[in-house]
């Protein structure tokens, strides 16, 4: 049990991370720096109640973090609209970047 929840644990963080790791460079190698304000702000109100949420759910239901950590859309319409989604949303982290550096 001691060692599943090891691996959870692990899983959760590597994906937050992974997550952080995107966002930052979606965000800051359009805008050509890492010293603009309002992308750490973004990422700050993203990632700390993602992070707070994983921590309450690795404590209070670890069954719960590990079904979200393993969701993955089963009907294909609804496929689509995550992944035209997923596109939105990155197209809008590049051009906020862009915007900023130009």
């Amino acid at each position: 049990m001691k060692n599943l929840s090891i691996h959870l644990f692990l899983e959760a963080i590597c994906k937050f991370l992974s997550g952080v790791l995107l966002l930052g460079c979606l965000l800051f190698i359009p805008a050509g720096t890492v010293h603009w304000k309002s992308g750490w702000i973004l990422m700050g109100i993203l990632f700390k109640p993602m992070f707070l949420a994983g921590l309450f759910m690795m404590v209070k239901n670890p069954a719960l973090l590990k079904s979200r950590l393993d969701s993955k859309e089963k009907v294909s319409a609804q496929k689509t609209v995550v992944k035209q989604s997923a596109l939105m949303f990155i197209a809008g982290l590049i051009v906020s970047g862009l915007s900023y550096r130009y």
